[in-house]
């Protein structure tokens, strides 16, 4: 479970890599929640499409973790899955080599991410 403190951490992390990952372009203000559950996303399609590593336990408090966030914003399945294929998309345009890159910004970020939505 995240106490409110590692929450915070998280939106932090979340924070600096959309600086550290962000092309340039104005970033709109989301509600927390969605950021969440934004970053929840890309850590899951991360260790799925690129094969990055994440640990049993580490998968469930993912899920978790998702359900929280969707149950917070009130989504309905359609509003989950289209933003779930969003992110997809928005992988996709950055290239999944730069995204699967072992050394790559994203695959340094995911690694402290995971951790900090999985203590």
């Amino acid at each position: 479970m995240f106490s409110r403190p590692s929450v915070r951490g998280l939106a932090g992390l979340t924070a600096l890599l959309v600086v550290a990952l962000s092309d340039g372009r104005p970033v709109r203000a989301a509600d927390p929640s969605e950021d969440t559950l934004r970053t929840l996303y890309r850590i899951a399609l991360s260790a799925e499409m690129c094969g990055f590593p994440i640990a049993a336990r580490q998968a469930d408090a993912l899920g978790v973790a998702m359900n929280r966030a969707i149950a917070d914003m009130g989504l309905d399945d359609d509003a989950v899955e289209g933003l779930y294929q969003r992110i997809d998309r928005e992988f996709e345009a950055e290239g999944w080599d730069k995204i699967c890159a072992e050394n790559g910004t994203w695959a340094r970020g995911y690694r402290s991410l995971l951790a900090a939505t999985t203590r």
